[in-house]
């Protein structure tokens, strides 16, 4: 297989511009030379220079002596919640309110700088429902969306239009199939129909599978829509698209490319009053309490807060994911191995992403066999109608928990976040804030510095921040099988068949 083109989307010829020289898509200017420094900062004083000349230009932003942006500069770029809101989801219907969630919930976006284009817009978005999505009583939903390429915020902007609709209108229509088959059901069997048994919040709630097949098949169809919508031009470009839907107490992560979703577990439990589940934890057998353990196998603290990611990121360096490519007919190569300057080797190093960071930068990308494009970092995405072709398609990876007590914390973010922060990282500033909106202001100060730390620009920076308080007790099996997917055995589902990989 190979790339191909379509006369609907744009001509191939536009690849190199679109791309920057650079020969790829997503974390292309991440700056891992001394001589790419030097360029950007030539460059940088260029457009500033083009800037004084013509004062009918839009006026370059305000740097400090070190070329970083001045503080109202940052504050500008900065924007979401200017305060937590609140909600409740859950099992609404049971009448127990150990089934009820309490949420509270903010979120913050703040563009990137990238000298070259110092006035580039915000490729991010999000979007939160925090009641009643798709019509459901204790429902809700959240999503960040990472667009890449020139027309990236289209097909960010697109996909937050598009996604949740889909899948609200999906969870409808099948609740209210099962509503209408217990009616039909109630009436064979002379049974009298409860009080408003037509109105949704009498509606059945979904089970698990149903509710994971509705967001598998909202995510292919919003990417086909993508690809058929003649104003957004995703030949070149797309978006990340992590999401989490509250669904009948149970939280289910979708995720499409490399975007992240993580988890602050408390080990122990808290009860709603904020003390220890001392009661609880000696009703779970010695076995069930004795699992919970880190990579080196030893046991968790007793009241610490884990990071447990719910999602995993898609990209070339994941060994199941590269063979699926490369089935596909891609090749995968570093900026570095695509121009020469070093050789190219079979085996791609494997890399624990949101443990260990990426200094360098030069990670593997996705290109077509006979040609430099598209130079995709992820391996997954909503849009980029060539990459479709090689394997980089929307079918989405998704992760179901029930929400229980251990449950605190929960960070939806993009990439801007986590490129230089591990993902305990994220889990520790948000635990030591008073309420979410403090914690996206944290995440956003802390990953702005980093980036600082590590390259000449910015990218945009996404976070939605959940604090959770259920009352429902631990699963820690359940727990630990998520955690051990996360680290080891991965199923890559598809419209067609489910694989397992091990890794």
């Amino acid at each position: 297989m190979g790339c191909t083109q379509s006369t609907q989307h744009d001509d191939i010829s536009v690849t190199e511009r679109v791309m920057g020289g650079r020969r790829g898509i997503d974390k292309s200017e991440r700056i891992h030379s001394r001589s790419e420094r030097a360029k950007l900062a030539a460059k940088r004083a260029q457009v500033l220079a083009q800037a004084a000349e013509n004062p009918t230009e839009k006026t370059p932003p305000k740097l400090n002596a070190a070329g970083h942006l001045v503080a109202e500069e940052v504050a500008r770029r900065i924007s979401g919640f200017v305060q937590s809101k609140e909600t409740v989801v859950g099992d609404v219907k049971s009448g127990n309110g150990e089934d009820l969630i309490h949420v509270r919930y903010a979120a913050l976006t703040q563009r990137g700088y990238y000298p070259d284009d110092p006035h580039k817009e915000n490729q991010d978005d999000y979007f939160i429902c925090g009641t009643k999505f798709g019509a459901g009583e204790g429902d809700a939903f959240f999503a960040v969306f990472d667009g890449h390429g020139d027309k990236g915020h289209d097909c960010a902007r697109f996909a937050k239009k598009r996604l949740p609709a889909i899948l609200a209108s999906k969870v409808k229509k099948q609740r209210a199939a099962l509503n209408a088959k217990k009616i039909k059901a109630m009436t064979e069997n002379n049974q009298e129909k409860p009080k408003n048994a037509f109105h949704p919040s009498s509606w059945p709630y979904l089970n698990e599978k149903e509710y994971e097949y509705a967001c598998e098949q909202a995510h292919i169809q919003c990417n086909k829509e993508m690809h058929d919508n003649k104003k957004v031009k995703d030949f070149l470009s797309g978006t990340t698209a992590i999401s989490v839907g509250f669904h009948a107490g149970r939280m289910t992560v979708s995720n499409v490319g490399d975007s992240r979703a993580v988890l602050g577990y408390r080990v122990g439990g808290v009860d709603l009053d904020g003390t220890p589940a001392e009661e609880e934890k000696k009703e779970i057998s010695a076995e069930d309490d004795s699992e919970l353990v880190d990579a080196a196998g030893a046991k968790y603290e007793s009241g610490s807060i884990i990071a447990i990611p719910l999602s995993d990121d898609q990209t070339p360096y994941r060994r199941d994911e590269r063979k699926r490519l490369e089935k596909a007919g891609a090749r995968i190569l570093t900026i570095d191995q695509l121009e020469g300057r070093k050789p190219i080797e079979e085996n791609v190093e494997d890399f624990n992403l949101g443990v260990d960071i990426d200094e360098e930068g030069d990670m593997p990308r996705v290109y077509c066999k006979d040609h430099n494009y598209p130079g995709t970092a992820f391996s997954r995405s909503l849009g980029d109608f060539v990459a479709e072709d090689i394997g980089v398609n929307g079918e989405p990876e998704i992760v179901t928990k029930k929400v229980t007590r251990g449950d605190e914390i929960l960070v939806i973010a993009s990439d801007g976040v986590f490129e230089f922060l591990t993902n305990q990282r994220m889990i520790d500033i948000c635990a030591a804030c008073d309420d979410p909106l403090h914690a996206c202001t944290k995440l956003l100060e802390a990953s702005y510095e980093q980036w600082l730390n590590f390259e000449l620009r910015t990218d945009d920076i996404t976070c939605i921040v959940l604090f959770l308080q259920s009352g429902k007790a631990d699963d820690v099996a359940e727990v630990t099988r998520i955690m051990n997917n996360a680290t080891g055995e991965r199923k890559i589902k598809t419209i067609a068949s489910t694989s397992t990989h091990q890794l």
